[in-house]
């Protein structure tokens, strides 16, 4: 498709047909999933579920590029898929209105290749953890917390989010924060999750990225043999 050409730049055709190919499920619609499916859209991806119980109230408005004056009191998901559909008029993507529960979570997972993690409840990661260890799917995380971000890439099976909400350094949940920290974290988790589908190499598999926006530092923490 013509709007996806510059795209070539850092992707193959082939990439692009794999990725457009790929089922991919987000979990949260709010800050960092609405910039996730922002990017996933623009990325050439063709299938997505995206899926939030919530509504948009103004104190989003600084961070949730899916919050605007039309979309106040709106549906997350729902806001999420007609901002898809502009960007991509052809795109099949899928509104579920309803928080991820123990009751549902194997059915929204169920026929995705990959979930992206952007909840802000640390509960629902380590529910959906386990569901997608059941069904063989992996996850990529994000998390903000002030000026720090952090990101992995979970192996099903692998227990990295029961693991990563045992390092007393990890940010808790994710309780704001703003536009650049949000934006930034969803710009690394769309990457990873371009990496994994497309068989690239640097993939933080089994690693949690700890990114300090302000300080300028970072540090990997490899969460695989532990």
């Amino acid at each position: 498709m013509p709007y996806f050409e510059k795209n070539l730049a850092i992707m193959t055709e082939e990439d692009q047909q794999l990725l457009a190919k790929k089922k991919v499920l987000v979990a949260g619609c709010g800050g960092l999933g609405g910039s996730v499916i922002e990017l996933l859209c623009r990325s050439g991806f063709m299938n997505l579920t995206v899926v939030d119980g919530d509504v948009f109230s103004e104190t989003n408005m600084n961070r949730q590029i899916l919050c605007t004056t039309e979309t106040l009191g709106q549906n997350k998901a729902l806001a999420a898929v007609e901002r898809a559909r502009l960007i991509s008029p052809e795109i099949n993507i899928k509104a579920v209105t309803e928080f991820i529960t123990k009751d549902n979570i194997k059915t929204l997972i169920h026929g995705n290749d990959l979930v992206m993690d952007a909840l802000d409840s640390i509960e629902c990661r380590l529910l959906m953890e386990d569901a997608c260890a059941a069904e063989g799917i992996p996850i990529i995380h994000g998390a903000v917390r002030d000026w720090m971000i952090q990101v992995a890439v979970c192996p099903p099976g692998a227990g990295i989010l029961h693991k990563i909400y045992n390092v007393e350094t990890s940010p808790k949940g994710s309780p704001g924060g703003v536009g650049v920290n949000v934006f930034s974290c969803a710009s690394f988790e769309v990457t990873e999750a371009i990496k994994l589908l497309t068989g690239r190499e640097g993939l933080l598999s089994g690693q949690v990225l700890f990114f300090d926006l302000l300080e300028k530092e970072s540090q990997i923490l490899d969460l695989r043999d532990q």
